[in-house]
């Protein structure tokens, strides 16, 4: 509906006097920030559907405490499947986008934003923020972050584990994990705190810097066991105060807005029991799965306590104080050495950047699952510590029936001071069983004696596997 050019003028003549009368000659305050869009937990994630894991906390959250929750979407998971039509692509993101809004109204939450991300296939995270264009993303992040000014964020973890392990899944704790050390620094987005100085300026936004208190990560492993201890535990099979219900029926409501992602496997939820849909629910594929119990891992706090204390635990109204991370320092390399590239070597560098150190004494190097005849790759980086060039060859030593089947070179030349990165590609023996079995790989020149380089590779018997 159109408003009348007349009312229309009316309307801003009143707001023009009632602005300048309610202020004594001489004077002027700043509008402060928009409370309605603050929020006490921010949730961001990937694809609408990531928040179905968390929905057995967040109903909590809401139910129970009376938090306020908004959450952000990267992507609008636009180049997925589709198990309910025909549309795809760009029309299938926008189906995604409403079925993540009928997702969340089940839990009363409104405030959702899309980043306009494309949904990444395969499981390297740097793929995905290249995709998704990376400082864009962030500054979109730290954008709404200023805006909710959340004391807690809850993300994916920022690691790589055996399961899912959606590329897009760790963008999004790398965005997050970035907006949280960020939000709260003037010089960083100045642009978005710059105030405008007349009443037409479409550039300059004036916000304020927010630095949230916490920062918490769940994950889409196969198994979370690795996760206890280093952050609180919450049981989906526990009932509501609230509704007296289990709390995965609060995601079992969600999951059935997601139609194109899970329509065969909503048939079969939806002729079943309580007791069926609690199994099914809880015993699914990893990333499907609600694992019992939702594990969280703390990633970092500025207000204290202990990693397993309750999220919101010493958690007070307000702000804190800006605190910056420690940025990245680079070691000082000795010898030649052998370690794990691509995302693993990233993360090392990443983690000791956003002072998530803590995430190396638990860092899996696990790969998969992959099936028995598809291939897996295998990153490896090798780092020449010394003066001279070393010419260097890698032995790897795989399981009966596993075979490499490209490395593209024999020997790698890796000049003094620096480092060089390949893959190992490794193809199962056809009668691979279910499990995890070791891959080992050595360095082998003219006297180097590095420590062999395990690395865990889980195993699915049968199906395809997730990508690579």
């Amino acid at each position: 509906m159109r408003i009348p050019r007349a009312l229309a003028a009316a309307l801003a003549f009143f707001a023009f006097t009632s602005n300048n009368s309610a202020q004594s000659p001489g004077s002027w305050s700043p509008q402060q920030p928009d409370d309605r869009l603050k929020v006490d937990l921010l949730l961001l994630v990937a694809h609408p559907d990531d928040d179905v894991l968390a929905g057995p906390y967040l109903a909590r959250a809401i139910g129970e405490e009376k938090r306020r929750v908004a959450v952000i979407f990267m992507t609008s998971g636009d180049s997925g499947g589709n198990q309910a039509g025909a549309e795809r692509g760009t029309s299938l993101g926008m189906i995604r986008r409403t079925e993540g809004l009928r997702d969340l109204a089940t839990l009363g939450i409104t405030n959702v934003w899309y980043l306009g991300g494309h949904d990444t296939a395969g499981q390297d995270p740097q793929r995905s923020l290249a995709n998704w264009d990376h400082g864009r993303a962030l500054a979109d992040a730290i954008r709404l972050v200023r805006i909710t000014r959340p004391d807690v964020i809850l993300t994916w973890l920022p690691m790589q584990v055996a399961g899912e392990n959606h590329g897009d899944h760790q963008a999004a704790a790398i965005i997050a994990n970035e907006a949280f050390d960020l939000a709260g620094d003037p010089s960083a987005f100045a642009e978005q705190i710059a105030a405008p100085t007349q009443t037409f300026e479409p550039l300059l936004e004036g916000l304020r810097p927010w630095q949230p208190k916490k920062i918490y990560f769940m994950s889409d492993a196969i198994d979370t066991a690795f996760m206890e201890g280093h952050g609180p535990s919450y049981s989906v099979r526990a009932r509501s105060k609230v509704t007296g219900r289990p709390y995965w029926d609060t995601a079992y409501n969600q999951l059935r807005a997601h139609v194109t992602q899970y329509k065969p496997q909503l048939e079969q939820l939806a002729a079943t029991n309580d007791a069926g849909r609690e199994q099914m629910l809880t015993n699914a594929p990893p990333g499907d799965a609600l694992i019992e119990p939702l594990r969280l891992i703390r990633g970092k706090s500025l207000v204290g306590g202990a990693p397993t204390d309750d999220v919101f635990e010493a958690v007070a109204a307000g702000g804190v104080a800006y605190t910056p991370p420690p940025g990245f320092r680079p070691a000082t390399a000795s010898g030649v050495t052998l370690s794990l590239g691509g995302p693993w070597s990233f993360y090392r560098r990443f983690w000791q950047a956003h002072g998530l150190e803590m995430l190396t004494s638990i860092d899996l190097h696990d790969v998969g699952p992959v099936s028995a005849g598809n291939e897996v790759h295998i990153p490896l980086l090798i780092t020449n510590g010394t003066d001279a060039e070393q010419r260097v060859s890698v032995k790897a030593t795989l399981p009966a029936g596993w075979k490499e089947k490209s490395r593209f070179f024999e020997t790698v030349v890796v000049p003094a001071k620096s480092d060089a990165e390949f893959a190992s590609i490794l193809v199962p023996g056809t009668s691979a069983s279910g499990g995890a079995v070791d891959v080992s790989y050595a360095l082998d020149g003219t006297g180097l004696s590095a420590t062999p380089l395990t690395v865990r590779v889980v195993v699915r018997p049968g199906g395809n596997p997730l990508p690579q």
